[in-house]
């Protein structure tokens, strides 16, 4: 017997939030989705993500007719979903070090991957989550919004990212649901040479995106983020950029402070890294990203009528290109398990228990082996021993356990 009084409450309208949308329409399954930003685009810093392993979930999750889509929102349309190898390259030299395999994979831009997962989705955006109540009689949930706003259902599901207020309320103390600092300075830029011969020199040999390791202990990275005008208009071509090196992020610096920063360690590049970064032009706005992880652990989720999903259960480093394909693998599983619940095959606390079985140590496996790997790659004496060059882009399995608790211990 189908349930009738299925109502999933969705905090965050990230990637991860959208999906799961996507997904409970699809099904059939009422919802309502939730976000404190005012507007999807409030945020405007753009980068880029990459989709590999979990990429084939996507079908099952999305509506055919969205999911026919991926192919249109690639960074570079004319490669679009493909298999290869990803080229990290020696900083100095320009050689490759390595290539890692990945199979049917997609680079997109996250403003664009967002906008198409949003298709068809209602967003009630401006909507700040204060509190979370739970009916005594063990049945439903009361979500509470700063504009007064009360919205009931019958589980809620935490999308909200890596400072989850969700994650608050499922630990049951915002310092135990409290994320820790990564010591790195780590940029990002969205460069636009308005050159076309710059533009196509800097991707001619890695047309889509390069990893370069520096012997000093750096990584500088480019991608092709958007062809605005298309493949023969290169002057138009938009780059993501990133460089980062270990240490503590200094928020008083500006814009044009960073850059220098930048450049100095740039000219010591080989090409294309070196000209990549030493072209891109004085008003670049070089933005500082604060990189935080938390472990993850079990959590109080009220006879299931609370979960969380993405980076609110599981954030980490992204030096491995591993957080949005287990977000997709998460919502995959819950969404199989709710399904069920919701035609009246299942029981909705045997089926969150179920699904956080299986999430929470793959969460803690992951984010131990992105902070080691994190660590490692900017450590030029160790960087051929990290999880990257070990395991590439294939999720974790069996990762030591101890190292997570060793992390925890001194973080």
């Amino acid at each position: 017997m189908a349930s009738t009084d299925s109502h999933v409450i969705v905090i965050g309208a990230g990637i991860t939030g959208l999906l799961t949308c996507q997904g409970l329409k699809k099904a059939g399954i009422p919802y309502s989705c939730f976000e404190r930003d005012a507007s999807m685009n409030y945020r405007s810093n753009e980068w880029t993500m990459a989709i590999h392993w979990a990429r084939p979930l996507l079908e099952d999750i999305l509506p055919k007719e969205v999911h026919d889509k991926f192919p249109t929102i690639a960074c570079n349309p004319i490669a679009g979903i493909h298999s290869g190898l990803y080229p990290i390259i020696h900083g100095e030299t320009g050689e490759l070090i390595t290539g890692v395999p990945y199979t049917e994979g997609l680079r997109v831009p996250r403003s664009r991957m967002r906008a198409l997962c949003a298709e068809g989705i209602d967003v009630q955006y401006g909507k700040t989550l204060v509190d979370i109540a739970f009916n005594e009689s063990g049945k439903g949930v009361v979500a509470t919004f700063s504009d007064g706003t009360l919205v009931s259902g019958s589980m809620i599901v935490g999308a909200d990212g890596p400072r989850s207020r969700v994650r608050e309320t499922a630990m049951g103390d915002a310092e135990l649901a409290a994320t820790t600092s990564f010591p790195i300075f780590h940029t990002n830029m969205t460069v636009c040479y308005n050159d076309a011969e710059k533009a196509k020199y800097v991707r001619e040999k890695y047309p889509t995106s390069y990893l370069a390791l520096s012997d000093r202990s750096f990584h500088a990275f480019q991608s092709i983020s958007s062809m605005p005008d298309g493949p023969d208009h290169p002057e138009s071509w938009i780059f993501h950029m990133a460089m980062a090196w270990m240490g503590e992020s200094d928020n008083t610096m500006c814009y044009s402070e960073r850059l220098a920063l930048i450049k100095a360690r740039a000219d010591g590049l080989g090409e294309p890294a070196r000209s990549a970064f030493m072209w891109m032009p004085e008003d670049t706005e070089v933005h500082k990203a604060d990189i935080s992880y938390w472990i993850s652990q079990p959590w109080e989720n009220r006879e299931g009528r609370l979960t969380l999903v993405g980076d609110a259960a599981h954030p980490m480093p992204p030096y491995r290109g591993q957080g949005l394909n287990h977000c997709v693998n998460d919502v995959s599983k819950l969404l199989k398990g709710l399904i069920a619940v919701h035609s009246g095959e299942a029981n909705l606390s045997e089926t969150i228990a179920e699904y956080e079985s299986e999430m929470i140590p793959r969460g803690k496996e992951e984010v131990t082996c992105s902070v080691e790997n994190g660590r490692m790659l900017h450590d030029w004496n160790k960087v051929q021993e990290s999880p990257v060059f070990r395991r590439g882009f294939k999720p974790m399995d069996g990762h030591d356990t101890r190292q997570g608790q060793e992390i925890a211990q001194t973080s």
